[in-house]
């Protein structure tokens, strides 16, 4: 089975912004995880706030909408 997720890349972009942090080797794998968990969440909220506006399709504005308090409960 092949990779999930482009790990090198990731691990790339985790050393650039965490310059005075310790960051262990696995550490990558948790926050794909934590991303992966953000994004379903974001779209979750979004569907159900497309749906109480009438609209059939998901659309900018509905992510929007719900993008702030997600990432606030994201924010940790």
């Amino acid at each position: 089975m092949g990779r999930l997720y482009p790990r090198s890349l990731l691990r790339r972009i985790i050393k650039r912004n965490s310059k005075q942090c310790n960051i262990s080797k696995r550490a990558d794998v948790l926050i794909y995880l934590n991303y992966i968990l953000f994004l379903e969440e974001l779209l979750k909220r979004s569907n159900i706030e497309a749906r109480q506006a009438g609209d059939k399709k998901l659309r900018q504005r509905h992510i929007e909408r719900v993008a702030k308090n997600t990432l606030q409960k994201f924010r940790g």
